[in-house]
């Protein structure tokens, strides 16, 4: 699945309502996919409005520009405290903060 020092990194992360049990393999990858598949939604989406909003802003377009800011907005906004995704008793805390 992950390098040995990134699976330590990532259990790491991993939080459990079943304290001390480690989580099977399948449920290490099933957090994994959804992790991976959460961060490439949210940047994927980041990316194309920002490209859009350059757009209408090229364009003149107050409307356009208008409408694609409160979605941008909606998209941080929904993201700003972050996002839990669980799998069989088990918690992973994603962090969308930008750098």
């Amino acid at each position: 699945m992950l390098h040995p020092t990134h699976e330590q990194h990532f259990m790491k992360k991993v939080k459990s309502a079943k304290h001390g049990k480690r989580p099977s393999r399948q449920v290490l990858q099933s957090l994994y996919a959804q992790m991976m598949m959460e961060y490439a939604v949210y940047h994927f989406n980041k990316e194309r409005l920002q490209q859009l909003i350059d757009e209408a802003l090229d364009e003149k377009d107050p409307v356009l520009f208008q409408e694609l800011t409160t979605h941008y907005n909606a998209l941080i906004g929904e993201y700003s405290q972050g996002k839990i995704i669980s799998e069989q008793g088990y918690e992973l805390e994603l962090d969308f903060k930008s750098k």
